[in-house]
């Protein structure tokens, strides 16, 4: 019903597969790229500002998991830096997808509302 949100919500799902089938922990300029277009997709395709800063730490995190040694500086003595920065990245699209949720209800709200109105102003006597 709302374009703008299910390509935003298209490209989180693809964004999500990404993080979960790439370990991370290393270089790769490929997946990185990967991730920031997607990132850059969702984020013209849905205009609001929770949503944009939602996207600018994915791909700030992203840059970490996907690098030389970026990753190293959230490892833990439980938890590789790589494994935190995936969890940090699956917790932040499911924010955005929480977020675009939240946009559409609002979204149906209002159409429902306005729908009401204007059928409530049809019924009136005029």
């Amino acid at each position: 019903m709302h374009k703008d949100i299910e390509v935003a919500r298209t490209h989180c799902l693809a964004m999500r597969a990404l993080i979960i089938h790439h370990l991370g922990g290393h270089e790769n300029g490929e997946a990185l790229g990967k991730l920031r277009e997607m990132s850059r997709n969702a984020a013209a395709a849905i205009d609001d500002v929770d949503c944009t800063s939602l996207l600018s730490s994915v791909e700030d995190d992203g840059a970490d998991l996907f690098s030389k040694s970026g990753h190293l500086k959230w490892a833990t003595a439980h938890v590789s830096g790589a494994f935190f920065l995936r969890l940090q990245i699956l917790r932040e699209l499911d924010a955005f997808d929480a977020r675009l949720l939240q946009l559409e209800a609002t979204r149906n709200a209002a159409a429902a509302r306005s729908t009401a109105n204007s059928s409530s102003d049809r019924r009136s006597p005029g």
